[in-house]
Protein backbone atom coordinates (compact mmCIF):
# COMPACT_ATOMS: atom_id res chain seq x y z
CA UNK A 1 0.00 0.00 0.00
CA UNK A 2 1.61 3.28 -0.90
CA UNK A 3 1.48 5.84 1.98
CA UNK A 4 3.99 7.82 3.81
CA UNK A 5 2.55 8.35 6.93
CA UNK A 6 3.27 5.85 9.74
CA UNK A 7 1.03 2.86 10.04
CA UNK A 8 -0.62 1.73 12.73
CA UNK A 9 -1.61 -2.18 13.14
CA UNK A 10 -4.81 -3.29 15.81
CA UNK A 11 -4.44 -6.85 16.55
CA UNK A 12 -5.67 -9.52 18.83
CA UNK A 13 -8.02 -12.62 19.01
CA UNK A 14 -11.32 -12.62 17.17
CA UNK A 15 -14.08 -10.49 18.58
CA UNK A 16 -12.16 -8.50 21.15
CA UNK A 17 -13.63 -5.50 19.30
CA UNK A 18 -10.89 -4.12 17.01
CA UNK A 19 -12.97 -2.87 14.24
CA UNK A 20 -15.25 -1.14 16.68
CA UNK A 21 -11.86 0.66 18.03
CA UNK A 22 -10.79 0.88 14.50
CA UNK A 23 -14.35 2.95 13.52
CA UNK A 24 -14.06 5.30 16.68
CA UNK A 25 -10.26 6.01 15.84
CA UNK A 26 -10.50 6.30 12.10
CA UNK A 27 -13.54 8.85 13.37
CA UNK A 28 -16.59 6.76 11.38
CA UNK A 29 -18.15 3.19 10.32
CA UNK A 30 -15.11 2.35 8.42
CA UNK A 31 -15.22 -1.32 9.40
CA UNK A 32 -18.31 -3.74 9.13
CA UNK A 33 -19.03 -4.60 13.35
CA UNK A 34 -20.68 -7.75 14.44
CA UNK A 35 -20.96 -10.14 17.01
CA UNK A 36 -19.74 -12.64 14.67
CA UNK A 37 -16.16 -13.31 15.47
CA UNK A 38 -14.33 -13.38 12.52
CA UNK A 39 -16.03 -10.45 10.25
CA UNK A 40 -12.73 -8.62 9.38
CA UNK A 41 -10.30 -11.03 7.24
CA UNK A 42 -8.80 -8.17 5.03
CA UNK A 43 -6.87 -5.13 6.14
CA UNK A 44 -9.04 -2.35 6.18
CA UNK A 45 -6.80 1.34 6.21
CA UNK A 46 -8.08 4.58 6.99
CA UNK A 47 -5.86 8.27 7.66
CA UNK A 48 -6.14 10.15 10.87
CA UNK A 49 -5.29 13.79 11.81
CA UNK A 50 -4.62 14.13 15.19
CA UNK A 51 -3.23 16.86 17.44
CA UNK A 52 -1.70 18.03 13.90
CA UNK A 53 -0.35 14.69 13.32
CA UNK A 54 -1.18 12.25 10.93
CA UNK A 55 -0.95 8.69 10.50
CA UNK A 56 -3.04 4.97 8.68
CA UNK A 57 -5.02 2.93 11.00
CA UNK A 58 -4.93 -0.66 9.66
CA UNK A 59 -7.81 -2.94 11.14
CA UNK A 60 -6.71 -6.91 10.71
CA UNK A 61 -8.35 -9.94 11.44
CA UNK A 62 -9.07 -11.89 14.45
CA UNK A 63 -4.96 -13.80 15.36
CA UNK A 64 -5.86 -17.19 15.47
CA UNK A 65 -2.61 -18.62 16.65
CA UNK A 66 -3.67 -22.22 15.27
CA UNK A 67 -5.94 -22.07 11.92
CA UNK A 68 -7.57 -24.93 10.98
CA UNK A 69 -9.13 -23.55 7.69
CA UNK A 70 -7.79 -22.60 4.78
CA UNK A 71 -9.54 -19.10 5.25
CA UNK A 72 -8.69 -18.45 8.24
CA UNK A 73 -5.08 -18.93 7.66
CA UNK A 74 -4.97 -16.39 4.88
CA UNK A 75 -6.42 -13.88 7.34
CA UNK A 76 -3.86 -14.36 9.52
CA UNK A 77 -1.21 -13.99 6.80
CA UNK A 78 -3.23 -10.66 5.95
CA UNK A 79 -2.29 -9.62 9.51
CA UNK A 80 1.33 -10.76 9.14
CA UNK A 81 1.70 -8.58 6.77
CA UNK A 82 0.19 -5.58 8.68
CA UNK A 83 2.44 -6.30 11.60
CA UNK A 84 5.38 -6.18 8.95
CA UNK A 85 4.33 -2.61 7.90
CA UNK A 86 3.17 -0.83 10.98
CA UNK A 87 5.48 1.54 12.85
CA UNK A 88 3.48 0.61 15.83
CA UNK A 89 1.16 -2.25 17.44
CA UNK A 90 -2.48 -1.97 19.31
CA UNK A 91 -2.76 -5.43 21.21
CA UNK A 92 -6.11 -5.33 22.06
CA UNK A 93 -7.95 -7.66 24.68
CA UNK A 94 -11.41 -8.03 26.19
CA UNK A 95 -11.79 -6.57 29.55
CA UNK A 96 -14.89 -9.27 30.08
CA UNK A 97 -13.51 -12.26 29.32
CA UNK A 98 -9.90 -11.77 31.04
CA UNK A 99 -6.60 -13.59 29.85
CA UNK A 100 -7.26 -16.20 27.14
CA UNK A 101 -4.50 -18.47 26.09
CA UNK A 102 -4.58 -17.41 22.96
CA UNK A 103 -3.78 -14.31 24.17
CA UNK A 104 -0.58 -15.22 25.61
CA UNK A 105 0.55 -16.81 22.29
CA UNK A 106 -0.95 -13.88 20.29
CA UNK A 107 2.16 -11.62 22.81
CA UNK A 108 4.63 -14.22 22.26
CA UNK A 109 4.32 -13.51 18.72
CA UNK A 110 4.39 -9.92 19.18
CA UNK A 111 7.28 -9.60 20.25
CA UNK A 112 8.93 -11.65 18.10
CA UNK A 113 7.83 -8.56 15.48
CA UNK A 114 10.15 -6.33 17.77
CA UNK A 115 7.74 -2.99 17.40
CA UNK A 116 6.45 -1.14 19.96
CA UNK A 117 3.23 -2.50 21.29
CA UNK A 118 0.46 -0.69 23.49
CA UNK A 119 -2.12 -3.02 25.62
CA UNK A 120 -5.32 -1.72 25.15
CA UNK A 121 -8.22 -3.61 27.23
CA UNK A 122 -11.46 -2.99 25.37
CA UNK A 123 -14.64 -3.24 26.75
CA UNK A 124 -14.02 -1.63 30.19
CA UNK A 125 -17.92 -0.05 30.14
CA UNK A 126 -17.64 0.39 33.93
CA UNK A 127 -15.57 0.33 37.00
CA UNK A 128 -15.57 -3.46 37.98
CA UNK A 129 -14.04 -4.49 34.84
CA UNK A 130 -11.77 -2.16 35.16
CA UNK A 131 -10.81 -3.53 38.63
CA UNK A 132 -10.91 -7.19 37.41
CA UNK A 133 -8.87 -5.98 34.02
CA UNK A 134 -5.92 -5.79 36.68
CA UNK A 135 -4.89 -9.03 35.77
CA UNK A 136 -3.64 -8.09 32.16
CA UNK A 137 -0.42 -6.54 34.14
CA UNK A 138 0.91 -10.57 33.84
CA UNK A 139 0.81 -10.37 30.10
CA UNK A 140 4.31 -8.52 30.92
CA UNK A 141 3.87 -5.57 28.60
CA UNK A 142 3.50 -1.81 28.72
CA UNK A 143 0.72 -0.11 31.15
CA UNK A 144 -2.39 -1.37 29.95
CA UNK A 145 -4.51 1.70 28.81
CA UNK A 146 -8.10 1.12 29.09
CA UNK A 147 -11.16 1.59 26.44
CA UNK A 148 -14.55 1.30 25.74
CA UNK A 149 -15.72 1.73 22.28
CA UNK A 150 -19.49 1.81 23.07
CA UNK A 151 -18.70 4.70 25.65
CA UNK A 152 -15.94 6.23 24.04
CA UNK A 153 -13.89 6.35 26.99
CA UNK A 154 -10.28 5.98 26.68
CA UNK A 155 -9.83 6.97 23.11
CA UNK A 156 -8.94 10.43 23.05
CA UNK A 157 -5.71 9.34 25.87
CA UNK A 158 -4.91 6.26 23.48
CA UNK A 159 -4.54 8.69 20.46
CA UNK A 160 -1.96 10.72 22.55
CA UNK A 161 -0.43 7.99 23.50
CA UNK A 162 -0.14 6.72 19.95
CA UNK A 163 1.24 10.04 18.49
CA UNK A 164 4.00 10.89 20.90
CA UNK A 165 5.33 7.59 20.05
CA UNK A 166 5.25 7.42 16.27
CA UNK A 167 7.96 8.35 14.63
CA UNK A 168 8.16 11.98 13.24
CA UNK A 169 6.97 12.58 9.37
CA UNK A 170 7.62 14.90 6.91
CA UNK A 171 3.74 16.13 6.39
CA UNK A 172 4.17 18.30 3.62
CA UNK A 173 4.60 15.30 1.69
CA UNK A 174 0.83 15.16 1.73
CA UNK A 175 0.28 17.82 -0.71
CA UNK A 176 -0.37 15.09 -3.46
CA UNK A 177 -2.81 15.39 -6.26
CA UNK A 178 -6.08 14.66 -5.31
CA UNK A 179 -7.25 10.71 -5.12
CA UNK A 180 -9.57 8.92 -7.60
CA UNK A 181 -11.87 6.98 -5.55
CA UNK A 182 -13.07 3.41 -6.87
CA UNK A 183 -15.62 0.92 -5.68
CA UNK A 184 -15.07 -2.40 -7.15
CA UNK A 185 -19.01 -3.93 -6.77
CA UNK A 186 -20.94 -6.75 -8.16
CA UNK A 187 -22.38 -9.84 -7.24
CA UNK A 188 -20.42 -12.60 -5.04
CA UNK A 189 -17.22 -14.59 -6.59
CA UNK A 190 -17.06 -12.62 -9.98
CA UNK A 191 -13.34 -11.72 -8.98
CA UNK A 192 -13.28 -8.56 -7.77
CA UNK A 193 -11.20 -9.40 -4.90
CA UNK A 194 -8.78 -11.36 -7.38
CA UNK A 195 -8.46 -8.17 -9.77
CA UNK A 196 -7.46 -6.33 -6.85
CA UNK A 197 -4.77 -8.78 -5.92
CA UNK A 198 -3.61 -8.95 -10.44
CA UNK A 199 -3.32 -5.03 -10.43
CA UNK A 200 -1.00 -4.87 -6.80
CA UNK A 201 0.53 -8.03 -7.87
CA UNK A 202 0.46 -9.53 -4.45
CA UNK A 203 -2.11 -11.22 -2.46
CA UNK A 204 -3.72 -8.35 -0.39
CA UNK A 205 -6.95 -9.63 -0.54
CA UNK A 206 -8.14 -13.18 0.82
CA UNK A 207 -9.50 -14.88 -2.27
CA UNK A 208 -11.94 -18.15 -1.55
CA UNK A 209 -13.96 -19.90 -3.57
CA UNK A 210 -16.74 -19.74 -1.64
CA UNK A 211 -18.78 -16.84 -2.10
CA UNK A 212 -18.70 -13.75 0.59
CA UNK A 213 -15.12 -14.30 1.43
CA UNK A 214 -14.85 -10.04 1.66
CA UNK A 215 -17.62 -8.98 4.16
CA UNK A 216 -16.38 -5.44 5.13
CA UNK A 217 -15.58 -2.20 2.00
CA UNK A 218 -11.53 -2.65 2.09
CA UNK A 219 -9.45 0.33 1.04
CA UNK A 220 -6.71 -0.17 -0.92
CA UNK A 221 -4.11 2.99 -2.41
CA UNK A 222 -2.67 2.41 -5.48
CA UNK A 223 -0.55 5.00 -7.71
CA UNK A 224 -0.99 4.26 -11.62
CA UNK A 225 0.00 6.59 -13.84
CA UNK A 226 1.14 9.08 -11.38
CA UNK A 227 -1.94 9.68 -10.30
CA UNK A 228 -3.14 8.31 -6.45
CA UNK A 229 -6.37 6.24 -6.21
CA UNK A 230 -8.37 4.88 -3.53
CA UNK A 231 -9.63 1.51 -4.37
CA UNK A 232 -12.44 0.09 -2.51
CA UNK A 233 -12.98 -3.55 -2.62
CA UNK A 234 -16.76 -4.48 -1.57
CA UNK A 235 -18.70 -7.78 -0.34
CA UNK A 236 -20.35 -9.58 -3.64
CA UNK A 237 -24.29 -7.70 -3.29
CA UNK A 238 -27.32 -10.30 -3.34
CA UNK A 239 -30.59 -9.27 -4.18
CA UNK A 240 -32.66 -8.56 -1.35
CA UNK A 241 -34.65 -11.62 -0.31
CA UNK A 242 -31.67 -13.83 -0.46
CA UNK A 243 -30.25 -11.99 1.81
CA UNK A 244 -31.16 -14.15 5.79
CA UNK A 245 -29.10 -13.05 8.06
CA UNK A 246 -27.85 -9.47 9.68
CA UNK A 247 -24.20 -9.54 8.76
CA UNK A 248 -24.27 -10.00 5.20
CA UNK A 249 -27.14 -6.93 5.53
CA UNK A 250 -24.50 -4.63 6.91
CA UNK A 251 -21.74 -5.80 4.18
CA UNK A 252 -24.26 -5.10 1.65
CA UNK A 253 -24.97 -1.66 3.11
CA UNK A 254 -21.20 -0.89 3.42
CA UNK A 255 -21.20 -1.69 -0.21
CA UNK A 256 -23.26 0.73 -1.27
CA UNK A 257 -21.88 3.44 0.80
CA UNK A 258 -18.69 2.72 -0.80
CA UNK A 259 -21.08 3.03 -4.46
CA UNK A 260 -22.26 6.48 -3.12
CA UNK A 261 -18.97 8.36 -1.88
CA UNK A 262 -17.13 7.04 -4.58
CA UNK A 263 -16.33 8.99 -8.02
CA UNK A 264 -16.02 5.91 -10.35
CA UNK A 265 -18.12 2.43 -9.59
CA UNK A 266 -16.12 -0.57 -11.02
CA UNK A 267 -19.12 -3.34 -11.94
CA UNK A 268 -17.57 -6.70 -12.33
CA UNK A 269 -18.94 -9.17 -14.65
CA UNK A 270 -18.46 -12.72 -14.74
CA UNK A 271 -17.45 -13.92 -18.98
CA UNK A 272 -18.51 -17.07 -17.82
CA UNK A 273 -22.03 -16.27 -16.74
CA UNK A 274 -25.39 -14.29 -18.18
CA UNK A 275 -25.91 -11.18 -16.84
CA UNK A 276 -28.13 -11.96 -14.23
CA UNK A 277 -30.60 -9.89 -12.76
CA UNK A 278 -28.76 -8.66 -10.14
CA UNK A 279 -26.26 -7.38 -12.13
CA UNK A 280 -29.16 -5.37 -13.56
CA UNK A 281 -29.91 -3.74 -10.26
CA UNK A 282 -26.19 -2.95 -9.17
CA UNK A 283 -26.07 -1.02 -12.89
CA UNK A 284 -29.04 0.65 -12.34
CA UNK A 285 -28.22 1.50 -8.66
CA UNK A 286 -25.06 3.40 -10.07
CA UNK A 287 -26.37 5.27 -12.81
CA UNK A 288 -29.27 6.16 -10.27
CA UNK A 289 -26.33 7.74 -7.88
CA UNK A 290 -24.86 9.87 -11.00
CA UNK A 291 -21.61 7.80 -10.56
CA UNK A 292 -19.45 7.94 -13.10
CA UNK A 293 -18.33 3.94 -14.44
CA UNK A 294 -16.62 1.11 -15.96
CA UNK A 295 -18.01 -2.30 -16.93
CA UNK A 296 -15.24 -5.10 -16.72
CA UNK A 297 -16.07 -8.54 -17.47
CA UNK A 298 -13.86 -10.57 -15.53
CA UNK A 299 -12.80 -14.46 -16.57
CA UNK A 300 -12.36 -13.06 -20.10
CA UNK A 301 -9.45 -16.29 -20.20
CA UNK A 302 -12.15 -18.43 -19.91
CA UNK A 303 -13.85 -17.91 -22.69
CA UNK A 304 -13.53 -19.99 -26.20
CA UNK A 305 -13.20 -17.26 -29.07
CA UNK A 306 -13.37 -16.77 -32.81
CA UNK A 307 -14.47 -13.70 -34.86
CA UNK A 308 -17.77 -12.89 -33.44
CA UNK A 309 -17.04 -13.91 -29.67
CA UNK A 310 -16.37 -9.82 -29.03
CA UNK A 311 -19.31 -8.48 -30.44
CA UNK A 312 -21.84 -10.92 -29.48
CA UNK A 313 -20.97 -9.85 -25.71
CA UNK A 314 -20.89 -6.31 -26.98
CA UNK A 315 -24.43 -6.52 -27.99
CA UNK A 316 -25.43 -9.44 -24.79
CA UNK A 317 -24.42 -6.31 -22.73
CA UNK A 318 -26.23 -3.35 -24.95
CA UNK A 319 -29.36 -5.67 -24.92
CA UNK A 320 -29.04 -6.67 -21.04
CA UNK A 321 -27.37 -3.54 -19.72
CA UNK A 322 -29.10 -0.51 -21.35
CA UNK A 323 -29.01 1.88 -18.69
CA UNK A 324 -24.76 1.71 -19.15
CA UNK A 325 -24.80 1.98 -23.06
CA UNK A 326 -22.50 5.25 -22.35
CA UNK A 327 -20.18 3.01 -19.90
CA UNK A 328 -16.74 1.62 -21.71
CA UNK A 329 -15.95 -2.09 -21.23
CA UNK A 330 -12.56 -3.72 -20.19
CA UNK A 331 -12.58 -7.24 -20.96
CA UNK A 332 -10.12 -9.01 -18.54
CA UNK A 333 -8.54 -11.60 -16.46
CA UNK A 334 -7.57 -11.81 -13.03
CA UNK A 335 -5.91 -14.81 -12.95
CA UNK A 336 -3.33 -13.86 -16.12
CA UNK A 337 -3.08 -10.43 -15.74
CA UNK A 338 -4.85 -9.55 -19.25
CA UNK A 339 -5.51 -5.67 -19.28
CA UNK A 340 -6.16 -5.62 -15.63
CA UNK A 341 -3.86 -2.00 -15.63
CA UNK A 342 -6.31 -1.34 -18.33
CA UNK A 343 -9.05 -0.88 -15.40
CA UNK A 344 -7.15 2.06 -13.96
CA UNK A 345 -6.34 3.82 -17.22
CA UNK A 346 -9.97 3.64 -18.28
CA UNK A 347 -11.13 4.81 -14.52
CA UNK A 348 -9.03 8.10 -15.07
CA UNK A 349 -10.23 8.63 -18.89
CA UNK A 350 -13.90 8.45 -16.78
CA UNK A 351 -12.80 10.41 -14.17
CA UNK A 352 -11.76 13.29 -16.75
CA UNK A 353 -14.67 13.20 -18.34
CA UNK A 354 -16.70 13.15 -15.08
CA UNK A 355 -15.13 16.36 -14.10
CA UNK A 356 -15.65 18.39 -17.20
CA UNK A 357 -16.71 21.75 -17.70
CA UNK A 358 -18.24 22.65 -21.25
CA UNK A 359 -18.20 26.82 -21.95
CA UNK A 360 -21.70 27.88 -22.35
CA UNK A 361 -21.32 29.51 -25.47
CA UNK A 362 -20.54 26.10 -27.35
CA UNK A 363 -23.38 24.63 -25.59
CA UNK A 364 -25.79 27.46 -26.49
CA UNK A 365 -23.92 26.77 -30.24
CA UNK A 366 -25.02 23.06 -29.73
CA UNK A 367 -28.96 23.36 -28.90
CA UNK A 368 -29.25 26.09 -31.51
CA UNK A 369 -28.20 23.25 -34.20
CA UNK A 370 -30.37 20.61 -32.36
CA UNK A 371 -33.49 22.81 -31.89
CA UNK A 372 -33.42 24.15 -35.43
CA UNK A 373 -32.74 20.35 -37.09
CA UNK A 374 -35.41 18.89 -34.30
CA UNK A 375 -37.55 21.41 -32.34
CA UNK A 376 -39.63 19.66 -29.35
CA UNK A 377 -42.86 18.09 -30.10
CA UNK A 378 -45.78 19.41 -29.34
CA UNK A 379 -47.46 18.26 -26.05
CA UNK A 380 -51.26 19.46 -25.50
CA UNK A 381 -50.97 21.93 -28.44
CA UNK A 382 -47.89 23.50 -26.66
CA UNK A 383 -44.27 23.51 -28.12
CA UNK A 384 -41.34 23.78 -25.33
CA UNK A 385 -39.17 26.71 -26.40
CA UNK A 386 -35.69 25.60 -24.99
CA UNK A 387 -33.65 29.03 -25.12
CA UNK A 388 -30.66 29.16 -23.31
CA UNK A 389 -28.14 26.19 -21.69
CA UNK A 390 -25.82 26.53 -19.25
CA UNK A 391 -23.68 23.33 -17.24
CA UNK A 392 -24.47 24.36 -13.36
CA UNK A 393 -22.54 21.03 -12.20
CA UNK A 394 -20.05 18.50 -12.91
CA UNK A 395 -19.81 14.99 -11.01
CA UNK A 396 -21.84 13.90 -12.22
CA UNK A 397 -21.69 16.59 -15.62
CA UNK A 398 -25.66 18.73 -15.13
CA UNK A 399 -26.99 21.48 -17.17
CA UNK A 400 -30.11 23.71 -16.91
CA UNK A 401 -32.13 24.96 -19.62
CA UNK A 402 -34.55 28.06 -19.51
CA UNK A 403 -37.20 28.37 -21.87
CA UNK A 404 -40.93 28.48 -22.22
CA UNK A 405 -43.49 25.19 -21.82
CA UNK A 406 -40.08 23.23 -20.32
CA UNK A 407 -42.26 20.93 -17.91
CA UNK A 408 -43.59 19.51 -21.44
CA UNK A 409 -40.39 18.08 -22.58
CA UNK A 410 -40.56 14.46 -23.36
CA UNK A 411 -37.94 11.37 -22.17
CA UNK A 412 -37.65 11.17 -25.78
CA UNK A 413 -36.60 14.18 -26.41
CA UNK A 414 -34.16 14.45 -23.61
CA UNK A 415 -32.28 11.50 -24.87
CA UNK A 416 -32.21 13.00 -27.89
CA UNK A 417 -30.32 16.03 -26.01
CA UNK A 418 -27.85 13.81 -23.84
CA UNK A 419 -26.88 11.81 -26.88
CA UNK A 420 -26.21 14.78 -28.93
CA UNK A 421 -24.23 16.10 -25.87
CA UNK A 422 -21.98 13.18 -25.90
CA UNK A 423 -21.23 13.03 -29.83
CA UNK A 424 -20.37 16.65 -29.39
CA UNK A 425 -18.06 16.92 -26.01
CA UNK A 426 -17.58 13.12 -25.07
CA UNK A 427 -18.73 12.59 -21.25
CA UNK A 428 -17.89 8.68 -22.10
CA UNK A 429 -18.70 6.45 -18.90
CA UNK A 430 -20.44 9.30 -17.10
CA UNK A 431 -24.49 10.02 -16.94
CA UNK A 432 -25.99 13.18 -17.25
CA UNK A 433 -28.49 15.05 -15.87
CA UNK A 434 -31.03 17.80 -17.39
CA UNK A 435 -32.83 20.16 -15.39
CA UNK A 436 -35.36 22.79 -16.68
CA UNK A 437 -36.83 26.18 -15.58
CA UNK A 438 -39.72 28.41 -16.81
CA UNK A 439 -38.27 31.78 -18.02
Amino acid sequence: METGRPIVAIVGRPNVGKSSLFNRIAGNSHAVVHDTPGVTRDRNYADVEWEDRSFTIVDTGGLDIDPGDQLIDNVQSQVNAALAEASLVLFVVDARTGIMPHDMAVVDKLRASDKPIFLVVNKVDNDRFRNEAAEFYALGLAEPLWTSCVQNDGIRELLDRVVETLPETDETAHDAPATVKIAIVGRPNVGKSSLINSLLGEERLIVDERPGTTRDAVNIRIVHDNIPFEVVDTAGMRRKSAINDELESATVQRAIHSIRQSDIAVLVLDATQDVAQQDKAIAHFIQRQGKASVLVINKWDLIDKDNTTHPTFMHAIDAQLPQLGYVPRVFASALSGQRVTQILTTALEVYREYCTHIPTPALNELLTELRNAHPPPRVKSARPALKYITQVETKPPTFLIFGRNVHRVQQPYESYLVNSIRKEFGFHGTPIRIFYRRS
